[in-house]
């Protein structure tokens, strides 16, 4: 029967991992984060796994619960796919992973918190094993497009002969509503001063 002890954030008896969160605006922040994110908005996570004794086999996986909400954009590994370093791996090692992600546009899990979880496992031979498993965002996904989103896309400069142009967003019936009683309420105080 093979044993394998399972930790959070930190160290294990073959080695450690930890990971830190980048959002858009900001620098790295340590694991476990809790950012505000939007529909389509980019962020980075970095994981450093290191070795304390020679193994045969590391594994890393990115894993999320549920309703899909995070999508890999560049990295070395898909969502759910296994980082496998089969070859033998000596002790003191340090490996550096970086996955470039963002929240999937059309993702239905929004207005909830949403944990990006890193699984590692270390194996020494094919009966001892370690794992470290904790999750590196705990983020809140807001129901609204990232800010730049929220009026179009911006046109960045370029050789094209087109103007920059945004497109506005179109309004609801309530919006709709308030523009035309703002309007009718304006000509009905002009008309009240002009008799």
């Amino acid at each position: 029967m093979c044993i394998a002890p399972v930790c959070c954030a930190g160290t294990c008896v073959y080695g450690s991992a930890y990971a830190w969160f980048k959002g858009a605006d900001g620098g790295w922040v340590n694991a476990t984060a809790h950012p505000l994110l939007r529909r389509g908005e980019p962020f980075e996570i970095r994981i450093v796994v290191t070795t304390s004794t020679d193994l045969c086999m590391l594994y890393i996986k990115l894993h999320e619960f549920g309703t899909p909400v995070y999508e890999v954009m560049e990295g070395p590994t898909a969502m759910e796919q296994l980082l496998e370093c089969r070859h033998l791996v000596k002790s003191g090692r340090s490996f550096t992973y970086i996955w470039k992600m963002k929240v999937r546009q059309n993702t239905s899990w929004v207005n909830a918190y949403a944990p990006l979880e890193v699984f590692v496992q270390f194996n020494k031979n094919d009966s001892k094993i370690a794992r470290i498993q904790f999750d590196v965002i705990t983020a809140y996904v807001i129901d609204e497009p990232r800010v730049d989103d929220a009026w179009g896309p911006i046109q960045k400069g370029g050789s094209s002969n087109e103007p920059n142009q945004r497109t506005f967003p179109v309004l609801d019936a309530a919006g709709v509503l308030v523009i035309v009683s703002f309007f009718a309420i304006a000509l009905r105080l002009h008309q009240q001063r002009q008799a």
